[in-house]
């Protein structure tokens, strides 16, 4: 169910910012707001925006798996590095076969101007194929897993905020290529616990 939720608001939002190219109602302000806020480059959205390029990456997918595992044990564990993978093979392709512009700088600030398609975002799908598995709150979990859940959250909301504030994507971008991500770590998850099953009873 989770996968077709994330999916259905993904591939909503992503179709929305194609047929726009541009702006939807609401970008231009939420990205004037963070920056007036936090400013046009602080230095924690430039240290977030690195977490999801190599070599930091690395650091970034230990962090993941130990959240999912503190958050489901084992078999959680195992989701963030192929989630990751696809989330990596995904953004190749759709790179090939998308364009949406990305914030310009009439209309806001921009730290770092880029020619590449803005749609998908690629910290969008890494730290939603990283993270989603932590996120996902289920009945009778402990504080800890509880805590694990809360802190993958606010790792995600604030990537997404570092890269609006930045001007990297609008955010209606981001936040559909971060659902494209849960999406990913959700379906990763549930052939896991599928083969899972099957093992169990001799399949």
């Amino acid at each position: 169910m989770r996968v077709f939720v994330y999916v259905m608001i993904g591939s909503l939002l992503g179709c929305i910012c194609l047929i726009a190219q541009g702006p939807l109602p609401g970008d231009i302000q939420v990205t004037r707001t963070l920056q007036s806020i936090f400013g046009n480059a602080p230095s924690w959205a430039l240290l977030l925006t690195n977490t999801a390029k190599l070599p930091v990456l690395w650091g970034t997918l230990v962090v993941a798996i130990l959240l999912a595992f503190v958050h489901g044990g084992w078999r959680s564990a195992i989701t963030p590095a192929p989630a990751l993978i696809l989330a990596q093979m995904l953004d190749a392709l759709l790179r090939g076969l998308l364009i949406a512009p990305r914030p310009t700088a009439d209309l806001v600030a921009v730290a770092t101007p880029s020619m590449s398609s803005g749609l998908p975002s690629t910290f969008g799908l890494v730290y939603g194929a990283l993270f989603g598995v932590a996120v996902c709150l289920t009945p009778n979990r402990n504080i800890v897993a509880v805590t694990a859940s809360a802190f993958a959250l606010f790792l995600i909301v604030a990537g997404v905020s570092a890269r609006i504030v930045l001007g990297g994507h609008w955010a209606s971008q981001i936040v559909a290529s971060t659902f494209v991500g849960l999406a990913l770590a959700a379906t990763i998850e549930l052939i896991i616990k599928t083969m899972n099953i099957g093992y169990r009873t001799g399949l």
